[in-house]
């Protein structure tokens, strides 16, 4: 299929989608489910959570930044302002269409090689999932595994270091990502990206996982499994535009088996994502300003 049409036929999919998420909450839900639900969250409570994801979108930005100064001479400000449009802009396309954002814009914001910027990117979203993993085996699969899930999670944890030093070698020995020799060529470095990937998805996970309970009246560990799918559900080949639809079937689906409502699971599902929405599409606005009104780089 040519390229051309396979982008259209992801579209029309991704449509599809989207609007088959509205038409079922109007004929099953109503809005007005949607909205009286929020009379379970106080306005201080989202506005946390609000802030704890702006925070977690900018630790994202101090990352990429960290990654991008071991190769480059960039400034904060700028880095930060095309990690926010990156974020929007992959999170509202389907299907990870939204990736090649990061290279191209570092290319033209920050005249990075892409290169270096594309295999920054692969190395970082390996990171991302390791944490998601431990994540979800420390505070999630309890309710599923038992007590196995806890050797599971110290089996994965100790193994941090082992992966960590793998990844290096490995990564030394592909010429593919030889552009970012500079990168991998210390530990510290690294060890310093994956704190970071930490922390932006602890603080991320941890007040939506917060407002999960208030809007679905969900068991702290129950409410960590369905946010982490919904959050890894980006990743799946088929979703409709800013992972609606998917994002409600990865949070919802994972709970059904211990018995909790499925209206009840959609309606907070669809009310988590719409705030997502919301701070992501600020989020990019703040990102497109930040590079409106970018520092050069001073010249030596």
């Amino acid at each position: 299929m040519p390229h051309s049409a396979l982008l259209i036929t992801k579209a029309i999919v991704a449509a599809g989608i989207f609007i088959t998420l509205v038409v079922l909450t109007h004929h099953y839900l109503g809005w007005h489910t949607l909205i009286d639900a929020w009379s379970k969250v106080s306005l201080t409570a989202v506005c946390l959570v609000c802030a704890c994801i702006m925070a977690s979108h900018v630790l994202r930005g101090i990352r990429i930044y960290i990654a991008y100064r071991r190769g480059f001479e960039v400034k904060l400000t700028n880095v930060i302002g095309v990690s926010l449009l990156h974020n929007t802009i992959s999170f509202m396309l389907p299907m990870r269409l939204g990736e090649a954002a990061l290279p191209l814009l570092s290319k033209h914001q920050l005249d990075i090689d892409l290169r270096y910027s594309t295999s920054t990117l692969i190395l970082l979203r390996i990171f991302d999932a390791h944490i998601l993993l431990l994540l979800l085996l420390c505070f999630g699969l309890n309710a599923y595994l038992g007590d196995a899930s806890k050797w599971i999670f110290w089996l994965t944890a100790l193994s941090t270091p082992i992966m960590l030093s793998a990844l290096i070698h490995w990564l030394k020995k592909r010429a593919s990502f030889r552009s970012i020799s500079p990168l991998v060529s210390r530990l510290r470095t690294l060890i310093i990206l994956y704190g970071m990937t930490a922390a932006h998805w602890v603080l991320k996970l941890t007040a939506l996982t917060g407002l999960a309970q208030l809007l679905g009246s969900l068991d702290f560990n129950h409410a960590w499994v369905s946010i982490i799918a919904a959050e890894t559900s980006v990743l799946s080949p088929i979703t409709g535009f800013a992972n609606a639809g998917t994002f409600q079937a990865a949070f919802s689906v994972p709970l059904l088996p211990l018995g909790y409502d499925a209206d009840s699971l959609l309606s907070a599902a669809i009310n988590i994502h719409i705030l997502i929405i919301v701070t992501n599409v600020a989020a990019g606005a703040l990102g497109a300003a930040m590079l409106m009104f970018k520092h050069p780089i001073k010249q030596v």
